[in-house]
């Protein structure tokens, strides 16, 4: 009798644990499918996004989302689609929960105000392809990160957009290290909460161990800015490849092909004009020897700087000169009083940089920089920042990443 009472114990805990098992792995089934954590209780879907480049994105989409994952993608997309190219400036999406993919999405757009978004939804083993239309809004977002690696590496994609707008302080990018936090607020056009299409960056919130705490806005246009400071006492930026020429300076004039001043045909411009006032302090970028002073053809006065290793520097438009030819300069020392000389429009700076004679533009290499907003900008700047220095601070104190609403924006940035 005992002997019988012990095997049907057993038999019993025995089809308890199975069932036990059994509805254990149905648990992991559902998470794997649905994507929920037992842990934490929300959901572990990523969606990553990846804005089609004009060529060669196969490799990179590949890289980005596996050969495999990718390989599949562009299967369903032409079997079922019939897209055999995804088109420059559209997005593709990808979510996945865990080491599953849920869906692949192809945002298509027409122009900047519609298009289509063509998905296919995984349902079971089966992918089912869906359409739907896609409405773009013109907006304003601040977007947070805290720095994981770089922001290089972070986001490789909004890294290149951030590094092309900030000009002369695109340097501050690489200076960030992990745990760092960067906010950007971005004027552009949006798929929802997908940027499309960039304006611009219209200032940047930084608080950062290694190079402190700041908030810088831009006063030009959209598509490039000059940064100053507005929130925070930091003045100078933090160390440059080269000291920048004119403390204060904003841009008026890129390296490149441009419409000449004088007679609006195209012409090739080998540096970029700082403006400036009449004597306005000019300082070596870096230290060398003054190896030209004088008169210099369409640049009137010029003086020439070699630093060594092929790298030279020009300074030219110059009002008078504070130094002389052969005298060694150290970097950041003032040269000159800027000027209106030679073949000018208005009082100005310009900088060339030369490696190995041939001309570069000046604005691969960053800078040291004063930060404070020039005279001709300096009141209506503070103006214009008042409100986006408020909403960038508020976005690095409450690590949040949110859309501005249009009342929100200050008339200034309507107006622009």
């Amino acid at each position: 009798m005992k002997l019988k009472i012990v095997l049907a114990t057993l038999l019993v805990l025995i089809a308890a644990l199975s069932v036990y098992e059994y509805f254990e792995s149905l648990k992991k089934d559902v998470n794997i499918n649905v994507g929920w954590s037992n842990k934490s209780g929300r959901k572990l879907k990523e969606t990553v996004h990846l804005q089609v480049p004009e060529a060669k994105y196969d490799d990179f989409f590949a890289e980005i989302l596996g050969s495999d994952n990718w390989e599949n993608a562009k299967k369903l997309y032409r079997k079922q689609a019939g897209l055999t190219k995804f088109m420059n400036g559209d997005v593709f999406s990808v979510t996945t929960a865990g080491n599953r993919t849920i869906s692949y999405d192809l945002h298509h757009y027409a122009n900047n105000s519609k298009g289509e978004k063509i998905s296919f939804v995984r349902h079971g083993k089966e992918y089912v392809r869906k359409n739907e239309p896609i409405i773009l809004e013109e907006k304003t977002m601040i977007r947070f990160y805290t720095i994981k690696k770089s922001l290089a590496e972070d986001d490789p994609q909004f890294y290149d957009i951030a590094k092309e707008r900030l000009i002369w302080d695109w340097g501050i990018l690489d200076k960030l290290k992990p745990n760092d936090s960067i906010a950007f607020m971005i004027k552009g056009i949006f798929d929802r909460d997908i940027l499309v299409k960039t304006y611009g960056i219209l200032g940047f919130s930084v608080k950062s161990e290694n190079i402190g705490d700041f908030t810088m806005t831009a006063f030009r246009d959209y598509i490039y800015g000059d940064y100053f400071v507005s929130g925070h006492t930091v003045v100078l930026s933090p160390p440059g490849f080269f000291r920048a020429p004119i403390d204060s300076g904003r841009i008026t004039s890129y390296y490149g092909t441009r419409n000449d001043p004088f007679n609006k045909h195209k012409r090739f411009h080998s540096g970029v004009d700082i403006l400036a006032k009449i004597d306005t302090s000019v300082r070596a970028a870096e230290s060398g020897t003054v190896i030209f002073a004088g008169e210099k053809g369409g640049l009137g006065k010029a003086i020439v700087i070699d630093h060594g290793n092929g790298l030279r520097t020009v300074y030219g438009h110059l009002n008078r000169f504070l130094t002389t030819n052969g005298r060694k300069v150290t970097r950041g020392e003032i040269i000159a009083g800027a000027g209106n000389t030679g073949r000018s429009t208005a009082p100005h700076l310009h900088f060339t940089v030369m490696q190995d004679g041939k001309t570069v533009d000046p604005l691969l290499y960053t800078y040291e920089r004063v930060w404070t907003a020039p005279f001709d900008i300096s009141g209506n700047f503070r103006t214009l920042s008042a409100e986006r220095t408020l909403q960038l601070e508020k976005a690095v104190d409450n690590k949040k990443s949110f859309f501005i609403k249009e009342s929100k924006l200050s008339a200034a940035d309507k107006k622009r």
